[in-house]
């Protein structure tokens, strides 16, 4: 019986990395641009959090990613590893054993990568618990296979795939015209409930969004570098991981929603987007995370875009959904556009009623609150 518990325990332990979690217009160039090196050096894991242990050194705006990476590949969550007291997390308390044996395993894999993989994360939680909190041992039967289609050699190169979505979209004088957009629609919950929304986006990552929630409006202010979240329960400045959040959601509100510089944006083969067949592109951003398109092959709108942090431990993916395009000003504008995540209670679909183009946004309504001292 012991012995039972102990090889359960060691299965589920990497459920839990380290103790501190806290709350957490231009087509791109095909070929890329080099990195610039950054400025400031970010902050550290054990910089930010307590008793981190087995990933000194890492970002901190990566422990999210971690953590929902962990949750997605064992099935489980917060806390069946970290302890709570009363209505508080005490993330950095080690009194949960899972949580101790979780740090041996995620050494075990780094190891194994290192030593094998020359340092690429190749072996990770996912690699044997593939959603469960107890790897399976035997193999599943399964059907064969029918053979994948092969992608024709005419298929398109990646500027022509750019171009054919800039036409779709408008054309890039259309494009270019557009400088502020103020939406108005539906923020649906992953629940299924929906909520009122409204967002002012003032261009170059700007932008302040609203959702009337029955407990007081949730709000969020982002001018480019930094941010500001304001709900019943919170009134702060963004973090790190907040955001890597936020600046994907102005990127994408961009009339082309393709602005990012790419060190790399090449042809990556074919696949489905519901029942639409669609071309795919894949590059990398200059933070080094990865990012791929899926355009139709049709109409050339963009129809998903996928960015993955990469961390030592496995890839934490954010995945964006355009549907229901409609004209505004000679533009097509996704009038629902859904996000997704490994953390399923963060996933949502902003529904628009009404998009209007160049309407007059004072700068002062981007400005951030004090923080207080």
């Amino acid at each position: 019986m012991q012995e039972t518990k102990i090889k359960r325990l060691v299965v589920i332990a990497a459920v839990a990395l380290m103790a501190g979690w806290a709350t957490i217009n231009q087509v791109a160039p095909v070929s890329g641009q080099q990195a610039q090196p950054q400025a400031v050096a970010e902050e550290t894991m054990e910089q930010k959090y307590k008793n981190i242990q087995a990933l000194k050194g890492l970002p901190a705006s990566q422990m999210r990613a971690m953590m929902n990476y962990i949750s997605a590949s064992t099935g489980m969550t917060c806390g069946e590893c970290h302890v709570k007291n009363g209505d508080e997390w005490a993330f950095e308390k080690d009194d949960n054993n899972h949580k101790v044996i979780a740090r041996r395993m995620i050494t075990m894999t780094m190891d194994i990568n290192k030593a094998s993989f020359n340092g690429r994360t190749q072996v990770t939680c996912y690699t044997c618990h593939q959603g469960h909190d107890h790897p399976s041992h035997v193999p599943p039967l399964v059907a064969p296979k029918a053979a994948e289609a092969t992608v024709a050699a005419t298929a398109p190169k990646a500027d022509e795939i750019l171009a054919k979505y800039v036409q779709a979209v408008g054309g890039k004088e259309a494009i270019d015209k557009v400088k502020t957009r103020v939406i108005k629609g539906v923020s649906v919950a992953a629940n299924g409930q929906s909520f009122p929304l409204e967002i002012n986006f003032g261009g170059a990552d700007k932008y302040t969004l609203s959702v009337a929630l029955p407990q007081g409006a949730t709000t969020q202010k982002f001018n480019g570098s930094a941010g500001w979240l304001k709900n019943s329960r919170e009134d702060r400045a963004m973090d790190a991981s907040d955001i890597i959040r936020a600046k994907s959601l102005a990127w994408s509100l961009e009339p082309a929603q393709l602005k990012e510089p790419f060190l790399r944006l090449a042809f990556s083969g074919s696949e489905k987007v519901g029942d639409k067949d669609c071309w795919v592109l894949q590059g990398r951003l200059q933070d080094g995370r990865r990012v791929r398109f899926s355009f139709d092959k049709n109409s050339g709108l963009l129809l998903r875009r996928v960015v993955q942090i990469v961390t030592v431990i496995g890839i934490d993916p954010e995945q964006t959904d355009y549907d229901d395009y409609r004209d505004v000003d000679g533009v097509k504008v996704p009038h629902s556009i859904t996000t997704s995540y490994l953390d399923r209670n963060y996933n949502s679909t902003r529904k628009f009623t009404e998009v209007k183009h160049n309407a007059k946004l004072d700068d002062a309504l981007f400005n951030l609150p004090v923080a207080k001292q």
